[in-house]
């Protein structure tokens, strides 16, 4: 559940998005050849009669060059072509008010290790458009769209040939975190969300100021799942919306990290919620010192004022080694998991 920035950060944002550039990185195919460098761009696709726009991310025929997208610098080309070889796939969810370069160093870093990292923008769910951010309605959205970009990228001419199906992951922050659970089977009721926020308000209640006034009633979501993705991670996501029996039918392997500073979903609702249902089918990875903000990539000085507490970091933290740190937990995880070579099987 990421922070959207102020209104004059939107302005400022969405003028400088119209300057388009990259991203960075070098990486390793998994048939031994070693392309050159990391390649950029967005792609479109629809659902539900919405347009929206994926970023990818991977390896590339040639050296990185740097982009800029709006504010964000990448180490990255633009358009290049795609680096010969078998790539796994990772899908990247942002939080709520966030936007699908969040986390483009996360998303360099597995592109490096030899992945495709498909990140969308959640319509009605990101930095420019709001309509469905803390409605019931975008706990069903949210899945849907991730399903649909992994729709939109296997089946494009360019990149979908190069890609192993059977090695298709995921990773998510906050409300992304939620949106991957759903992906490998997690049921989710949006009715233990108004029962949690009547009991515990004041002890979270930065996720409880989340919800609309006024919203529909809510109930059991729908099989969301996705046969397709065979092993998610999730960083500080929201657990309130799971209840006993959730993750009854989860088969796939699940990483789960909690930030131990994080005042935006609090504990032991979210994650330690989360890690409890799931026991030994879940690892969960514990960082002490990191906060709900950490894990989306550093923004550049000039606009941190304008972006608030997404921008921030407690005195003496060190965003930058944070990232370096659990970037390589969820390349381990994901080269474990869903190895070269992997059979084509279901969950």
């Amino acid at each position: 559940m990421s922070k959207p920035a102020g209104p004059r950060g939107y302005r400022r944002f969405a003028a400088s998005c119209a300057v388009a550039a990259l991203v960075p990185g070098f990486l390793f195919s998994v048939s031994g050849a070693r392309p050159d460098g990391v390649g950029f761009r967005d792609i479109p696709f629809e659902i539900d009669g919405e347009r929206l726009t994926v970023a990818l991310w991977y390896p590339a025929a040639g050296p990185s060059g740097r982009t800029v997208v709006g504010p964000f610098a990448m180490a990255a080309t633009s358009e290049a072509p795609v680096g010969a070889g078998r790539y796994g796939l990772v899908l990247i969810s942002h939080g709520t008010g966030g936007g699908r370069l969040n986390h483009r160093g996360t998303a360099i870093r597995l592109a490096r290790g030899g992945y495709v990292v498909a990140a969308p923008e959640h319509a009605g769910d990101n930095w420019r458009d709001g309509r469905y951010s803390g409605t019931f309605a975008n706990w069903r959205r949210r899945p849907r769209q991730l399903s649909a970009a992994l729709d939109r990228v296997l089946r494009d001419p360019e990149f979908g040939r190069w890609i192993d199906h059977a090695r298709i992951g995921a990773v998510g922050h906050s409300a992304g975190g939620y949106s991957v659970l759903a992906l490998i089977g997690g049921r989710a009721d949006t009715r233990l969300l108004a029962r949690h926020c009547t009991r515990n308000r004041d002890a979270d209640p930065a996720f409880c100021a989340y919800g609309r006034p006024g919203t529909a009633a809510g109930g059991p979501l729908p099989d969301l799942s996705d046969r397709r993705v065979r092993a998610v991670a999730a960083v500080a996501p929201v657990g309130a919306i799971f209840g006993d029996g959730a993750f009854a039918g989860v088969k796939a392997p699940v990483q789960i990290h909690r930030l131990g500073a994080d005042r935006v979903l609090r504990r032991p609702w979210h994650a330690e919620n989360i890690a409890r249902l799931m026991g030994n089918r879940a690892h969960l990875a514990v960082h002490p010192e990191a906060h709900h903000f950490s894990f989306i990539s550093p923004f550049p000085a000039e606009i941190t004022g304008e972006i608030g507490a997404p921008a921030r970091d407690p005195k003496g933290f060190d965003r930058r080694a944070f990232l370096s740190r659990i970037d390589r937990q969820l390349l381990d995880f994901f080269d474990a998991v869903l190895p070269v070579g992997s059979p084509a099987h279901g969950r």
